[in-house]
C-alpha cells in the first residue's frame, strides 16, 4: 500500500511541477525581503534594536568567532534575539581553505587544517551558546569556484553536512561575497552572493542560474550606500535580482558592519511586502525513496510557492532550493521514524501553516560496522594544541573525534589520506584531555570508538612574545617574532613615519600598517579603520615562529601584539633598520 501511495504522488508531482514554471501567481506576489544583518558590534542597545519582525537572521561575532569563555552579555543578546523570533548565527572563518594563503591560527593552509578549525570553531559556539538559543553558523571567507574535480565544494559539502549531523537543526550560510558556480546550489540554507558598495551593486547582476529559485536562499549585504533614496533604490534591485535577505547601510569599509544605519526604521518599512497572506498549506510528505540515512520526500504543491522549508519532529532540518516541491534529507539515523512536516513560502516571506504530520522511516543499516580505528596517537603537543593521527579503516565515509566524551569533529574518510595529521586547537595550556576516534560507514554504522589517549598540553614558558626582530632591504621590510601562549590574532602594528601623532595609536606609535595573521592592511581615516592591501605578508609561522615580508622600506618602528585565547599581550616598541 505504501509503495502505491509514493508512486501516485511521485506521478502526481511530476505532473504538477512540469507545470510550475508557468504558474504566474508567484511571480505576482509582491516580494519582500528579511534583513540579515553582521552585528558586529557588542550587545546593547543596538541588538536590541534587531528584536523586530523584519529581521530574519543575525551574525554574531565576539571576537572573529565565539572566543575561548562565554560572554554573558552575549549569551543574553541571542536569547533575546531567539524569543523575538531572529535566527542567530555564530561567525566562523574558512580562510577560502587555504588556497589564497590564509593560514589557521597554527599557520597551516591545507583545506584539512581550515576544515577541522572550523568545525572546532563551530563546537566552540554550540558549547558556549547553544543553550541560549545559537540558531547556527555563517561561514565566512567561501571560495565561490567548484575548484579541480570539486575539491572546494566538496569540502564545503562536506563541512555544512558535518555541521548539520552533529548540531541537528543549525542553519548554515555561506559568504563567498560573490556569485558562485552552480556546484553551490545544493550547499547551506543561504549563500551570501554580494557584499560590496551601492555603486557596485547598481551594475552587479547574479549568476544566470540562480535566476527562479527560491529568494530566500540568496543574501546581498550593500555598504556604502549614503541616503534614504539609494537604501529604498538598492531594496528594490535586491528584490528584483531574487535577494530574500538583504542589508544596506551607509557605513563604509574597513568595517560597515559596526553599526546599525541611521535609516534603520526606513530600511525596516522598505523591506516589507504589503502581501501578508499566507500561501495554502501544501499537500503531506511521502517518502518516495529512503536509506539509512537518507530520505527523498516529495508532496503536492502550494500555489505560489516559491520555496519549502521541511521538519523533523517540528524542527527545520532543510529547505529546498527552490519550486520544486521534493528534497532529499541526509544524516538521518538509521531505522528511525520522524515526523514530517512541510512548510510553503511565497516571494513576500510568508509561511504557510504546516502540512499534516506524516510518519516517515528510514532503512536499516547493513549492520556491519567498519573497524574500530587503531594506532590513535598524539604527534605534536604544544601548549593549546595538539596532532592527533591514528591508521586509516577500510570502508568508512567519516571519522568522528571526541574530546572528554563530547563530538569534536566529523571528518570525511577522503580528506584523510593516509599518514595526515588532525590538529586540534583552542585547548588550555598545562591541561589533560582525553580523545577517541570513531569511524563511520555510508549507512550510518559505528565502530567501536578507538582506545581512549589522555595527552596533557604543556606549560607555557618564558614571555608571551619572544625574538622580536626586524630589518629592512632596498625592497622590503621582514618582522619575526615567537609567539609562546595561544593566541587567536598575532598582530604587527608598523609606523613606517615615525610619528605616533598619525595612524592608529597603540602602545605609543602612531600604525600606519597592521598585518593580522596572514591579512595585511593600511590605515585609513581615524580610530580602527584599516583598508585591505592586495598582498599575503606570512612567509612561515612554523614552531609558533611567525616571519612576515612586506614591501616598506627606510627605518621605522612597530609593534608586535597577541590576542585572543590567551592574556593581551604587547611587545616593546622596535626600531626596524
Amino acid at each position: 500500500m505504501f509503495l502505491r501511495r509514493a508512486a501516485v504522488v511521485a506521478v502526481l508531482l511530476l505532473t504538477s511541477v512540469s507545470g510550475l514554471s508557468g504558474t504566474a501567481h508567484a511571480d505576482d506576489t509582491p516580494a519582500g525581503v528579511s534583513l540579515a544583518v553582521p552585528a558586529y558590534f557588542a550587545p546593547g542597545e543596538l541588538w536590541d534594536r534587531l528584536a523586530d519582525p523584519g529581521v530574519g537572521i543575525v551574525v554574531a561575532n565576539p571576537f572573529s568567532g565565539p572566543g575561548k569563555d562565554a560572554d554573558p552579555s552575549y549569551a543574553q543578546a541571542i536569547s533575546d534575539a531567539r524569543a523575538a523570533g531572529v535566527t542567530v548565527l555564530g561567525y566562523v572563518a574558512t580562510g577560502y581553505l587555504g588556497s589564497t594563503g590564509r593560514a589557521t591560527r597554527l599557520g597551516e593552509t591545507t583545506p584539512l587544517a581550515w576544515l577541522a578549525q572550523a568545525q572546532q570553531d563551530v563546537a566552540r559556539w554550540y558549547e558556549l551558546y547553544g543553550e541560549h538559543g545559537l540558531g547556527g553558523v555563517f561561514l565566512d571567507e567561501v571560495q565561490n569556484v567548484c575548484g579541480p574535480g570539486n575539491a572546494y565544494s566538496d569540502t564545503y559539502r562536506a563541512l555544512d553536512e558535518s555541521i548539520k549531523s552533529l548540531h541537528r537543526g543549525a542553519f548554515t550560510v555561506i559568504n563567498p561575497g560573490i556569485g558562485t558556480e552552480q556546484c553551490y546550489a545544493d550547499i547551506a540554507d543561504v549563500s551570501l552572493t554580494f557584499e560590496g558598495t551601492y555603486e557596485t551593486y547598481q551594475s552587479w547582476q547574479p549568476p544566470a542560474w540562480q535566476r527562479g529559485r527560491d529568494p530566500r536562499r540568496f543574501w546581498h549585504l550593500v555598504h556604502a550606500t549614503a541616503t534614504q533614496e539609494q537604501m529604498a533604490e538598492a531594496l528594490r534591485l535586491g528584490k528584483e535580482r531574487g535577494a530574500g535577505h538583504m542589508y544596506v547601510t551607509p557605513d563604509v569599509l574597513a568595517n560597515p558592519w559596526d553599526t546599525l544605519p541611521d535609516y534603520w526604521q526606513a530600511e525596516l518599512d522598505a523591506a516589507r511586502s504589503p502581501d501578508t497572506t499566507a500561501p495554502a498549506r501544501p499537500g503531506p510528505a511521502v517518502a518516495v525513496q529512503r536509506g539509512p540515512t537518507t530520505l527523498t520526500l516529495g508532496w503536492l504543491p502550494s500555489p505560489g510557492a516559491v520555496g519549502y522549508d521541511v521538519h523533523l519532529n517540528g524542527r527545520r532540518i532543510a529547505g529546498t532550493a527552490g519550486r520544486v516541491p521534493a528534497v532529499t534529507l541526509k544524516n538521518l539515523d538509521p531505522s528511525t521514524r520522524y515526523a514530517v512536516t512541510v512548510k510553503a513560502r511565497d516571494a513576500a516571506g510568508n509561511a504557510s501553516p504546516a502540512s499534516v504530520a506524516v510518519p516517515a522511516r528510514t532503512q536499516r543499516s547493513d549492520s556491519r560496522p567498519p573497524a574500530t580505528p587503531s594506532g590513535l596517537r598524539a604527534d605534536q603537543i604544544k601548549v593549546a594544541s595538539a596532532r592527533l593521527a591514528w591508521a586509516r579503516t577500510q570502508d568508512t565515509a567519516w571519522y568522528d573525534v571526541l574530546m572528554d566524551g563530547r563530538r569534536l569533529l566529523r571528518l570525511p574518510a577522503a580528506l584523510l589520506p593516509t599518514g595526515a595529521t588532525v590538529p586540534v586547537t583552542g585547548l588550555t595550556p598545562a591541561t589533560s584531555y582525553t580523545f577517541t576516534a570513531v569511524a563511520r560507514d555510508a549507512t550510518g554504522n559505528e565502530s567501536a570508538p578507538a582506545r581512549p589517549l589522555t595527552v596533557t598540553t604543556t606549560e607555557p614558558s618564558g614571555d608571551p612574545i619572544s625574538e622580536q626582530t626586524g630589518s629592512v632591504t632596498a625592497t622590503d621590510a621582514t618582522y619575526q617574532a615567537r609567539y609562546n601562549l595561544p593566541f587567536d590574532f598575532h598582530h604587527v602594528y608598523i609606523d613606517q613615519d615615525n610619528d605616533a601623532t598619525t595612524g592608529f595609536a597603540v602602545a605609543g606609535i602612531g600604525a600606519d600598517y597592521l598585518i593580522e595573521n596572514s591579512w595585511f592592511y593600511r590605515h585609513t581615516g581615524t580610530g580602527w579603520n584599516w583598508t585591505p592591501v592586495d598582498l599575503n605578508p606570512l612567509v612561515s609561522s612554523a614552531d609558533d615562529l611567525f616571519v612576515w615580508r612586506v614591501p616598506l622600506t627606510g627605518p621605522h618602528r612597530v609593534v608586535f601584539h597577541g590576542s585572543g585565547s590567551s592574556p593581551e599581550t604587547y611587545g616593546p616598541v622596535i626600531t626596524v633598520s
